[in-house]
């Protein structure tokens, strides 16, 4: 039997390409001016050790340097590419690799979403020792050849007989090689039943799914008789580039003869059968990368839950426990924290005012001990926002002290305010928003069928649903709702239009090391596709990038927080992170955990139409919260 091909998983991936110029650059030579390069490093975390991707030319006598070596990167939406810029004056031309033998000019540091999202131009201060030594923009442009969905519709003719009562039901099955070798799975057909003479149903793939963008990758096309065991028979292959088959690259193969190579010692033996060509076409299309630079906007709003199946939080077995690790004299991220570091650190530098709204179902509110199944954690019905992910921390800390756990597990309230979110804002060709709501919860859903029939309603507005599971329930339900396989389908029969929604339990990724980043990725990897279908479905098309001027950390800040810049010299990729003695004035200090029910919610990361009601303006609660 033939070799399998392992499956790999749809990635979204596009390729853009980095241009980069200097202004201002700081002269470190004292009979001339500094021959300028650039290096280019990434990592994926922020712990992990920097890998240099390349390097631009030398630049002789230049302070306002335009390189015209570029750099070429993949493109992740559910990873933060973090990348450093590091610019030298160059003093020995035949060891230009050698860093050690120049003189440093200063680097800058930002995301490859940062680049993205910034329109035409992204540019930050160089600095060496926190002195400004210059200015550099970055450009980043989406390669053409990765922009194109290839169609294909497949036949085959005599091919051979696999079984022995009756013909052959063949499937077919593409692979790309790989680089290290070998072949990875990119399409599987389904089996037609008892025929030597297929015609399989036509289908599409991206060319990075199909190629990785690369018109001359070998692909390996193959055969097999299925059969229900799942052991398949082999009955032939070939290979061929999609530069070879592809007619709007000149590609004139339309017969590729299917060999096995077992059977091919034989002296008669001369084929398998043909496989057809009956349709291969390129068709340009819309990416993710094209939306975002558009002007697309992207808002995440945040969903918590808060019933008593998590335990309670001040004891250690709790999901919600905030304990302290002995060894390094800090706080230690529960499960629910790490998920929403995780996930909020990918989505933050997309939505462009880091306002973000945020709530909690399944507790009892004070002062009443109401059951509210939709709340705000800053308990500010008119400003549920918070600033960034480090205001989702801090309203989620406040709420813990203030609410008892409760129940039962209801998802369609807070599914409510979210299409709510989704459909107010205005989504045109001229103005386009997208919505994704972060749900991180510990058990089953009370309200299953409200909740299908929620979902089913929100897969035709601009909104994603990411669930993350904490702790070791069952997490069938939520696997229901994930829907890769089964569409959902309401109450009165209708099925969803669209996959909106994306399931991953956390403690799958806890035992892997970089967990935070794993979950990330597996958790959003599903988002671009699911903007793009939406997309598609309103006929709406990307906007050509804005001529967008480069915004400050100051400029992101909301109105009522513009007094704490002046004290905060940050870029806004930044956390905004003051403790008491550092609180700019215009805004509360920060209250220790043991104070903080005699204090008002902390405005740090707030948006608000005035002050929020503190815990003690509420009257004597019925409901003690936790200590």
């Amino acid at each position: 039997m033939a070799e399998q091909v392992t499956f790999t998983p749809l990635e979204t991936v596009s390729k853009v390409e980095i241009s980069v110029r200097c202004k201002n650059l700081k002269d470190l030579d004292v009979f001339s001016k500094s021959d300028p390069i650039v290096f280019l490093y990434e990592r994926l975390s922020p712990s992990a050790v920097w890998n240099k991707l390349g390097k631009t030319e030398v630049i002789d006598n230049n302070l306002n340097p335009e390189f015209s070596k570029t750099f070429l990167l993949d493109y992740r939406f559910e990873e933060v590419q973090y990348l450093r810029f590091s610019v030298y004056d160059v003093d020995n031309k035949h060891h230009v690799d050698n860093i050690s033998l120049h003189d440093f000019i200063g680097e800058s540091f930002c995301t490859l979403a940062d680049i993205v999202t910034a329109g035409q131009e992204y540019n930050k201060t160089l600095r060496s020792n926190g002195t400004s030594r210059g200015q550099i923009y970055v450009t980043a442009e989406e390669i053409q050849d990765s922009k194109f969905t290839i169609q294909f519709q497949f036949s085959a003719s005599n091919l051979d007989k696999k079984d022995f009562f009756g013909k052959s039901d063949p499937l077919l099955e593409i692979a790309k090689s790989q680089e290290g070798g070998g072949y990875s799975l990119v399409y599987r057909s389904q089996p037609l039943m008892k025929t030597l003479n297929p015609r399989w149903p036509g289908f599409e793939l991206t060319i990075q799914k199909l190629c990785s963008g690369d018109w001359d990758r070998t692909l390996k096309l193959s055969v097999w008789d299925w059969n229900r065991s799942g052991s398949h028979d082999f009955i032939g292959s070939a290979f061929t580039t999609l530069r070879e088959i592809c007619p709007e690259k000149g590609g004139q193969v339309f017969n590729l003869e299917l060999i096995n190579q077992e059977k091919k010692k034989k002296k008669k033996y001369k084929s398998s059968g043909v496989l057809n060509l009956e349709m291969v076409k390129g068709i340009p299309t819309h990416t993710f990368v094209d939306y975002i630079r558009g002007g697309c906007q992207i808002s995440l709003m945040v969903a918590i839950d808060f019933t008593a199946s998590n335990g309670k939080p001040q004891e250690p077995s709790s999901l919600h426990y905030i304990g302290q690790s002995q060894m390094l004299n800090q706080t230690r991220d529960n499960e629910y924290m790490q998920a929403i570091r995780s996930v909020g650190s990918i989505l933050a530098p997309y939505d462009s005012d880091q306002l973000i709204p945020v709530f909690g179902f399944g507790a009892r509110l004070p002062p009443n001990g109401e059951v509210s199944h939709c709340f705000p954690l800053n308990f500010n019905p008119q400003g549920p926002d918070v600033f960034g992910v480090e205001g989702i921390l801090e309203a989620y800390h406040y709420a813990l002290r203030q609410v008892q756990l409760f129940g039962p597990t209801n998802f369609s309230y807070f599914l409510d305010k979210a299409m709510e979110y989704a459909s107010g804002s205005s989504m045109a060709q001229a103005q386009q928003n997208y919505t994704i709501l972060l749900v991180i919860t510990d058990g089953v859903i009370s309200d299953m069928t409200r909740t299908v029939d929620k979902i089913v309603a929100a897969s035709r507005l601009p909104l994603s649903i990411v669930i993350v599971g904490v702790g070791g329930a069952d997490f069938t339900n939520m696997e229901v709702l994930d829907a890769d396989d089964t569409p959902l389908v309401n109450q009165r029969g209708v099925k969803m239009s669209r996959d909106i929604v994306q399931f991953v339990p956390l403690r799958q990724f806890q035992s892997r090391g970089g967990a935070n980043f794993s979950l990330a990725k597996e958790t959003l990897a599903e988002i671009p596709t699911q903007l793009l279908s939406f997309m598609k479905s309103k006929g709406i098309k990307p906007n050509p990038p804005p001529l967008r001027r480069q915004e400050t950390f100051s400029q992101r800040i909301p109105a009522p927080l513009q007094s704490a810049v002046p004290a905060l010299q940050q870029t806004y990729t930044q956390q905004l992170v003051p403790t008491p003695s550092q609180a700019p004035q215009g805004i509360h200090q920060y209250y220790p955990p043991e104070q903080q029910l005699q204090q008002p919610y902390p405005q740090n990361y707030l948006r608000t139409q005035g002050p929020p009601p503190s815990y003690t303006s509420l009257g004597t609660p019925s409901v003690q919260p936790y200590p």
